[in-house]
């Protein structure tokens, strides 16, 4: 029998999504799995800094277990944050949530409320990310600006693209410029972005670090290797490169 009819004395299917059951976070977002860090709040103050510019109100999409909505509160914004998981609102307190089905459902803010959005790792989740895209745009204010970052095909289509098997959606460069475009942004840029925050500041060493790439080293979570956390985590984002697509409100 189909899982998704059991109950079910019609046997029709149901709408049933991992992302609603807690076990998906709890498992794949565990203290164990991804121990918290100083990444999101290093990650925070650089999109300020580059991105952003000014604080203001900023709705974190697909939040989690909201470890960047608290790294931007602690920037200075005014936060809230949206997710499908039901851990979320709890993870996310005290500030303002409010549970949305992103691939299906309108994000439950008023049109023109926030001067930011921020996604990151969301939209591969999704089979048909444009509604999300859209939804992001209408809750700009004019003049907004919106930040969504999901990891680039080009770099992780030959394995780690996969370790979450919810991915189904990969984007690259063009793909994701265009989907901005057809949701509404203006003044977009697209990039490739490194998750190692010394590169934020010398760039100069990319060049160094794609070289490093092309070396096989394994790393966790792709093998079982016994490297220490920080050369592991060095060699995992060296490799595993994401796009960071900007775009504003006509």
């Amino acid at each position: 029998m189909n899982p998704d009819t059991k109950n079910n004395p019609e046997g029709t299917q149901k709408d049933v999504s991992i992302f609603k059951d807690p076990v998906y976070l709890n498992a794949l977002y565990s203290e164990k799995r991804r121990p918290k860090t100083t990444y999101p709040g290093k990650l925070a103050l650089h999109l300020k800094n580059k991105y952003y510019k000014e604080t203001g109100a900023l709705l974190d999409i697909g939040c989690g277990r909201g470890d960047m909505l608290k790294a931007f509160y602690s920037e200075g914004f005014k936060v809230a944050g949206t997710d499908l998981s039901p851990s979320s609102k709890e993870a996310c307190k005290p500030h303002p949530f409010k549970a949305s089905n992103l691939e299906k459902d309108p994000l439950l803010f008023e049109d023109n409320s926030f001067d930011c959005v921020f996604s990151k790792s969301v939209i591969e989740h999704l089979h048909n990310p444009m509604p999300l895209l859209k939804q992001a745009n209408r809750v700009l204010k004019p003049g907004g600006q919106g930040i969504i970052m999901t990891p680039s095909w080009m770099h992780t289509r030959w394995g780690p693209f996969y370790l979450d098997h919810t991915h189904v959606t990969p984007f690259t460069l063009p793909s994701l410029r265009d989907a901005m475009e057809m949701a509404g942004f203006k003044d977009i840029k697209v990039i490739h972005f490194y998750q190692l925050p010394f590169l934020w500041i010398y760039p100069i060493f990319i060049p160094a670090i794609r070289a490093l790439a092309s070396v096989p080293f394994p790393y966790r979570p792709m093998y079982e290797t016994n490297l220490p956390q920080k050369i592991n985590t060095f060699i995992r984002f060296s490799k595993e490169v994401m796009l960071l697509a900007y775009g504003r409100k006509n």
